[in-house]
């Protein structure tokens, strides 16, 4: 078996200037808790469904450990909890909804 080295969670957006304004976000909990996750925001071709998608990526993980720490886990429930919050769940599609909105 393998250990993970990372933990990573999708978003999917409505436009690129709702999914900078939720990057921007969680640059912010980041950096306020002095842990850097790497976040991607970029436009995709969906091919099966013929579709455009704008994704956002949070890849949480310690490269100098070379797997997960503490403060993934940490930074990683910190992201729910903005998640969770209105402003920013109204920044954030669901899969299907993203299909919808760029066919």
């Amino acid at each position: 078996t393998t250990t993970p080295t990372s933990i990573y969670r999708e978003c999917y957006h409505d436009n690129f200037m709702a999914g900078s304004r939720f990057v921007a976000q969680i640059a912010a909990v980041a950096h306020n808790n002095n842990h850097y996750p790497c976040i991607t925001l970029e436009r995709r071709l969906m091919k099966r469904e013929k579709a455009w998608r704008v994704v956002s990526v949070v890849k949480c993980s310690t490269p100098t450990l070379g797997g997960l720490s503490y403060n993934d886990f940490h930074l990683a429930m910190l992201i729910d909890v903005e998640i969770a919050r209105p402003e920013v769940a109204e920044l954030i599609l669901d899969g299907e909804e993203s299909l919808k909105k760029h066919s």
